[in-house]
This record gives C-alpha cells, structure tokens and sequence, in this order.
C-alpha cells in the first residue's frame, strides 16, 4: 500500500496539518477499510452496529513516506469482560519487510446488556493542572461531520446530520472521534516544536455538532498531557498524552 499524496493534503486541510506531513494520525484513517472488512466478517462474533472507540495508541518508529510499498497488517486481540460489555483490542501495523514504521492499537467496546457490575469502581481521572497549561479553542461546525466523512470515508450517520443521529439515539450529530484526536495532535505538536512519535488518548464524551471545545494541554520534556474540554460547560471529552 502506498500513502497518496493528494488524499493527504485533503486529510491535513480538514485536520489542520501542514500540507504534506504524513502525520501521525493518517495511517490509522488508510488502514480503516481494512477494519471495516474485517469487523464486519461474519467469522467475527461481534456486531459493528453500536461499537464504541474507546482508546488509541500510536506508535511512529520511523516517520512514513510517499513512494514506500507498505505491507499492513491488522489483527483482532482478545476480548475482554468490563461492566458495559466487551472490549477488543484491533492492532494494525504498517511494515516494510519485516520492520515495523508506524503502529496503532485501537480499543472498541461493544456493549452487552446484563453484565455484572465492577465490585470497585475505577479511580477517578486527575484533573490536568492549570500551572503552565496552555488553551486552544477551537469551533466545530455543524458541517464538520460531513468534511471528515469525505476524506475518511466513514458516512456513519450519527456524524452528518442531527436528523439522522437522532435516529441512533443522539440529540444531536457527534464529530468523529478520530477527528478531534487529529485535530488535537496538530494544535499540540506546535508546542512540542517537532514531529510527535507517540500519540495515547481515551475518548470520554462525544463532541457535539455545532460546538466549541478547548484544547487543554501542558508540555514538559518533549512530552504534553491534554485535555479537551467542552466550551459550554468545561465537561472533559478526551485526554491523553503526546510525545516527540
């Protein structure tokens, strides 16, 4: 497989890179039709409809570049049990050879009614410091949906309009996940002042369309924790850690 130009550019236009970089986030969007055909395998016990993208971690052993031949390999890991039903591991690789360039694991939860509750309830997340943080906002539009399913290729409808949302139970339309972690990775790899090589998020609540949120983060030896926040109300949508 081989990274496309072009599609880069639209990717980075609607994400906020610069107009060529390969960033850290667009070999997980070129891997996802494989994903797809493989969640949607009937070999795979699980249904694709209602499956949650819990977390994500990249990995950037050496940089991607166009006119490369990648080999990619993804993998489903094991299930496990959590109190809102079961999670799964989806690894992707891309490869050259035998040595691995770029790596990602991504954790889903498919929810199953009736599971048993945890007997102790996880701790609660440290709030990030305010000492040295510093703020992005950004403005989501309502149309911010349908920008990233034109270059992801995800119609999913709960990411176009707050009419076909509602029909999946959503007040209304949610931007895509992997969106708000694109756009976050370009806002805090400026403060780095170089390339990201890691790249661990948890999502926690979705971003609605239109909204505003505001990119939190605080950067200390080549490294950035985030937060992104909800304009309206403070309420913590992501967070997770960069690093060079």
């Amino acid at each position: 497989m081989f990274i496309d130009r072009e599609w880069v550019r639209q990717y980075n236009a609607v994400c906020g890179f610069k107009e060529d970089e390969i960033s850290l986030t667009a070999p997980q969007v070129v891997a996802s039709p494989l994903h797809m055909y493989l969640l949607s395998r009937p070999e795979h016990p699980m249904p694709m409809l209602g499956m949650v993208h819990l977390h994500n971690s990249i990995e950037c052993a050496k940089p991607l570049e166009y006119g490369v031949p990648y080999d990619v390999v993804v993998t489903v890991g094991d299930t496990r049990s959590i109190s809102l039903g079961l999670e799964f591991d989806v690894h992707t690789q891309f490869l050259v050879g035998e040595e691995v360039h770029w790596s990602s694991v991504m954790t889903i939860l498919c929810r199953v009614k009736g599971m048993p509750k945890p007997l102790t309830k996880p701790a609660p997340v440290e709030p990030l410091s305010a000492v040295g943080a510093q703020y992005a906002a950004v403005k989501v539009p309502e149309n911010q949906g349908r920008k990233y399913a034109k270059v992801s290729n995800d119609y999913n409808p709960i990411h176009l309009y707050a009419q076909t949302a509602k029909m999946f139970g959503f007040k209304q339309a949610i931007v895509h996940g992997m969106w708000t972690a694109a756009k976050t990775l370009s806002i805090v790899e400026a403060s780095l002042g170089s390339r990201a090589s890691k790249f661990d998020l948890s999502f926690k609540q979705p971003v609605f369309l239109p909204s505003g949120i505001s990119v939190k983060h605080v950067t200390a030896d080549g490294a950035s924790k985030f937060e992104v926040l909800a304009e309206r109300d403070s309420k913590v949508l992501m967070v997770g850690s960069i690093a060079a």
